[in-house]
């Protein structure tokens, strides 16, 4: 135990601070370090130690020095936020230059120094558009954007590292990551909700559009660490998400809001956005809207019966969360 380290990649994000504050908690004695270019503000604790590493340069990742007892947290990535390039043509090179090429380096600098087990966080846009429902791990991988291009070439690189001997790796695909203060795509539909204004659908709304609490992903996580043999891929989602439609009233009706959820010609709506998007004009990335309409359900029969871990929050919950961060963050 003395010689065990967790090692956070993109401990800064969204998604690392959570990581970061539960290992703190739960392992005040196994030193954390974390791994990123920009150092978090809102994480304080006897145990953390941040280093200035940038995953798209390799001297940069070898100025760590990794050890064999490492567990290493992998969540450093280019997601899909304002800060994606506004040129479609532009967009592959800008995930992969962090999603793909800092993923290599990574491993590059474990195998140096004998580090040899890696949790990693990929997406489930490696699937694309579902050609079944709910979707298998075994499903066809056939991203419809760049972002789920890096993170499928990003599984391959850490898929290979774990299958080499004495080596573990595990991969989680999750749906749309929501929780306290999580934005991005959401912001939007929070500032017609708060402002009474109309909330359009892209479709009808009769579909399922599955979510996953941070928290959820953050106990899968070190399920990693507390099971010594886990390995694998696994999808991570929530248990029965409800139809959009009802999501939405369900939003409005706890924002205590008068705005009206309409729906809309899904295809109308997308071919507009795919135009938009063309020209450099985009409201949504085709990642998105695509899927917009879309039943899109993870099936975690594997991650319940492989790993024994069961989501615990649920969608409407989720939302509801995410919104009052927002509602209390504007009104501050």
């Amino acid at each position: 135990m003395a010689n065990k380290r967790f090692i956070v990649t993109g401990g800064s994000g969204y998604v690392g601070q959570f990581l970061i504050r539960k290992l703190a908690k739960l392992y005040p004695e196994i030193q954390i370090h974390n791994l990123d270019i920009n150092q978090p503000s809102k994480i304080e604790s006897s145990n953390l130690s941040f280093h200035k590493v940038d995953l798209r340069k390799k001297e940069s990742v070898e100025s760590f020095a990794f050890s064999e007892d490492d567990i290493v947290f992998h969540l450093a990535a280019y997601i899909i936020t304002p800060e994606t390039p506004s040129k479609k043509g532009a967009r592959l090179a800008w995930y992969e230059s962090l999603n793909v090429h800092g993923t290599q380096n990574l491993i590059d600098a474990m195998k140096k120094k004998g580090a040899k087990d890696i949790a990693f966080l990929s997406s489930d846009m490696v699937y694309g558009l579902p050609q079944m429902t709910p979707i298998k791990v075994n499903h066809p991988l056939s991203p419809n954007g760049p972002y789920g291009v890096s993170k499928l070439k990003a599984e391959k690189i850490i898929t290979n590292f774990g299958q080499q001997k004495d080596c573990r790796s595990i991969i989680f695909r999750p749906r749309l990551i929501i929780g306290p203060d999580r934005l991005g795509i959401l912001g939007k539909l929070f500032f017609l909700v708060k402002n009474n204004l109309p909330v359009p659908l892209i479709g009808s709304g009769n579909n399922v559009y599955q979510f996953i609490s941070v928290h959820d992903c953050v106990d899968a996580l070190i399920e990693f660490y507390k099971q010594e043999k886990s390995s694998g891929i696994y999808n991570l989602g929530s248990v029965n998400p409800p139809k959009v439609k009802d999501l939405m009233r369900s939003l409005v009706k706890e924002a205590n809001s008068n705005s009206l959820v309409i729906p809309t010609w899904g295809k109308g709506v997308k071919a507009i956005l795919h135009i938009l998007d063309a020209i450099n004009l985009t409201l949504i990335y085709p990642e998105q809207f695509e899927l917009a309409d879309q039943n899109n359900i993870l099936d975690i029969t594997e991650l319940k019966d492989g790993l024994k871990i069961v989501p615990k929050y649920d969608d409407k919950d989720m939302l509801f969360d995410a919104y009052k961060s927002y509602y209390q963050s504007i009104d501050s």
